[in-house]
C-alpha cells in the first residue's frame, strides 16, 4: 500500500491510499467503498439504488481482466488496476480507479461524496493523477502518458477532459494523436470529424487481414483464420471485417475480439 500525505485548505489532514483490488487492504475498506459509490452514483447520476449493488459494483471497478506483474522495470507497486482512495479526517470522501500499465496511467473511473461536490474534487483528482504520473516516470521513465479515457465532445460530464494541456485525441481515420486545441473546432461542426490534418495521411495498418485478427472464443485465444476452421457454421466474416477496420489490424491482432457459441 503507498500513501500520500497533504494538507487541506483548512489544515485538515487529507491521506491519499493507493490500494491494489485484491489486497486486504482493499478489502478491509470496500464496504466503505460502495457505500460511497451509491451516494455517488444516485445523487450524481440519478441512478436507482438497487442498481449499484456490492455485485455490480465489483464488476465495475474492482474485478479487472490485469494482472498484477512486477518486473525490472516496473514501479514498487507493480503494474494492474488500483483504487487511490481520497481520506480526509479518517473518512473516505473520494476514489480514483486507475490502471497502472507499462506505458501510462489510465483513468477508470472516479467518485466522490457529493457533500464535498463544491471543492471540484474531480478536477483535483485528475491533477494528482496527473502529479502521480510524473513520480512514477521518474523512475520509471517509460510511463509518461495520462489516459483519460474516451472523449465524446457532445457530453457536458466529459467537457473537462479538454481543459488540460497539452493533451490529444486520436484520429478515428488515421489513428494518429491530434492536439486537441486542433481538434474541438473540427468536432463543433461535425460530431464525427478527421482530426488528422493531412489528408494524404491513413492508418498505415488499415489493410485488413482477417485470418490474423484476434478472437477469443470459449475462453480461447485464436486467429480468426483458426476460429473459422472450428466454427465451420459461423457468419460474422463482416462483423468481424468491420470490427478490424475500424480499429486498425495493428489493434487487432494485438487485442481479442469476443465471439460466444452463438456468434452474437
Amino acid at each position: 500500500m503507498e500513501e500520500f500525505l497533504e494538507n487541506d485548505l483548512q489544515s485538515e489532514s487529507l491521506v491519499l491510499k493507493l490500494v491494489k483490488t485484491d489486497s486486504a487492504e482493499f478489502q478491509a475498506t470496500i464496504r466503505e467503498s460502495q457505500a460511497l459509490y451509491v451516494r455517488y452514483q444516485t445523487k450524481i447520476h440519478q441512478d436507482e439504488e438497487d442498481q449499484c449493488t456490492m455485485d455490480q459494483f465489483k464488476r465495475f471497478l474492482v474485478k479487472s481482466p490485469l494482472k498484477k506483474k512486477q518486473s525490472g522495470d516496473a514501479p514498487s507497486m507493480g503494474y494492474g488496476s488500483f483504487h487511490q482512495q481520497y481520506w480526509l479526517d479518517e473518512k473516505l470522501i473520494a476514489v480514483g480507479v486507475i490502471d497502472i500499465l507499462p506505458r501510462c496511467v489510465s483513468s477508470v473511473y472516479f467518485f466522490y461524496d457529493p457533500d464535498y461536490g463544491h471543492l471540484s474534487l474531480g478536477t483535483y483528482a485528475s491533477l494528482r493523477e496527473i502529479a502521480f504520473v510524473r513520480q512514477l516516470a521518474e523512475t520509471c521513465p517509460s510511463i509518461s502518458w495520462y489516459y483519460l479515457g474516451f472523449y465524446i465532445h457532445s457530453c457536458p460530464k466529459m467537457s473537462y477532459k479538454a481543459q488540460y494541456k497539452p493533451s490529444y485525441l486520436s484520429c478515428p481515420e488515421s489513428f494518429r494523436w491530434s492536439p486537441i486545441a486542433d481538434s474541438l473546432p473540427k468536432l463543433d461542426q461535425s460530431k464525427f470529424s478527421r482530426l488528422e490534418s493531412s489528408g494524404t495521411v491513413c492508418d498505415e495498418d488499415g489493410n485488413v487481414n482477417l485470418s490474423k485478427v484476434g478472437i477469443l472464443h470459449k475462453g480461447q485465444a485464436l486467429t480468426y483464420e483458426v476460429y473459422q476452421t472450428v466454427n465451420a457454421d459461423s457468419d460474422d466474416e463482416e462483423t468481424v471485417k468491420e470490427y478490424a477496420s475500424l480499429v486498425g489490424m495493428k489493434t487487432a491482432k494485438r487485442m481479442l475480439l469476443y465471439r460466444s457459441a452463438r456468434n452474437e
